[in-house]
């Protein structure tokens, strides 16, 4: 957390509480604790769940090796900060950040520029 904070975002440890509920009841305990974004490494998060009018956005890493995700914490924290609500948001391990999110009830798809690959 305090690397993140180091790079401008204020951010909180995932509650013991969250660690059993399933995808849906995460999100919206999430969002009714007050936070804006959920940074995880469960990639499927955004086809399991419509973020549709939501106020959460879900940042998604490619792993959750520690190391891995140190050596990235810059990009990833330029990442939550390009974030809007609603979206969904894959970093892949080669770099990409796939953007995802409903415009008007439609699918729109985009990509953000590329970070450098994460160490897998």
């Amino acid at each position: 957390m305090d690397a993140l904070r180091a790079h401008g975002v204020d951010a909180d440890r995932f509650r013991a509480a969250w660690q059993s509920i399933s995808n849906g009841a995460l999100i919206r305990a999430v969002e009714a604790a007050g936070y804006a974004v959920l940074v995880t490494n469960d990639k499927n998060i955004g086809d399991q769940q419509s973020l549709a009018g939501r106020t959460l956005t879900v940042v998604a890493l490619p792993l959750n090796r520690r190391s891995a995700v140190m050596a990235r914490v810059a990009d990833i924290a330029d990442t939550i900060r390009r974030t809007a609500p609603g979206q969904h948001v894959a970093m892949t391990l080669d770099g990409r950040r796939c953007v995802r999110s409903l415009v008007g009830g439609l699918l729109v798809e985009a990509e953000w520029p590329s970070v450098p690959p994460f160490a897998p």
